[in-house]
């Protein structure tokens, strides 16, 4: 029976939802950008962490000054078939430049992805441009609410997929704090533990409920 318990303690655990949320916007080099919210049970996490649970592909590479991202969705560099900035123009390059949103500016924040810890409500931007190790390019400005909006009512315009995977909205809000290019992607958030958790905890309690039942015999 205390195993029985400690089961369904575990249970209603995963039940809960992560506490916490913070958003993520990408602008591309043809202007299109996509944003995801992104949900943690942990008080914080690291830039580069919010980007690997954002869902949205990347490809980074690790070093002694932390990861740096040479590539995200379909841009940016292969590493490591080639370097992680494989189009620098002496000392400007074309890369990926992080930004973190702060009282509705962007940020840029030269210490890396890695070095930046993430809190509810925060908002992180990656956008693919010309920049230095002083300053790079910037996404539109999204706020929290605007990336991590609850689920559009039934009467909502609806999103029809481009080409490259990422949705086109038909219309934009009027409420939205910036002009948003095309291309826009409203990820849902990312629920953890995730409903294959939940599913695996409900399978262990009906086997642990079977085994006690037998026991008794």
């Amino acid at each position: 029976m205390r195993n029985l318990a400690l089961i369904i303690g575990l249970l209603v655990i995963a039940a809960q939802p992560a506490p916490h949320r913070a958003g993520i916007v990408v602008q591309y080099g043809d202007g299109s950008v996509q944003t995801a919210c992104v949900a943690f049970a942990e008080d914080e996490i690291s830039g580069i962490e919010l980007l690997e649970r954002s869902g949205i592909p990347a490809i980074t590479q690790d070093s002694g000054m932390g990861a740096a991202v040479c590539k995200i969705g379909p841009e940016g560099c292969d590493y490591p078939a080639e370097g992680c900035f494989c189009q620098r123009d002496g000392p400007r390059a074309i890369y990926w430049a992080y930004q973190v949103l702060t009282d509705d500016v962007w940020t840029y924040a030269a210490l890396g992805a890695a070095s930046v810890r993430v809190r509810d409500g925060d908002v992180n931007g990656w956008a693919w441009g010309a920049g230095d190790s002083s300053q790079g390019a910037q996404p539109p400005v999204l706020g929290i609410d605007a990336i991590c909006a609850p689920p559009a009512s039934p009467s909502a315009q609806p999103v029809a997929p481009d080409d490259s995977g990422r949705r086109t909205p038909e219309a934009v809000p009027s409420a939205s704090p910036a002009p948003l290019a095309a291309g826009i992607d409203s990820t849902p958030a990312r629920s953890e533990p995730s409903y294959l958790i939940f599913a695996a905890i409900v399978a262990i309690l009906i086997v642990g409920i079977i085994i006690s039942a037998r026991s008794r015999r």
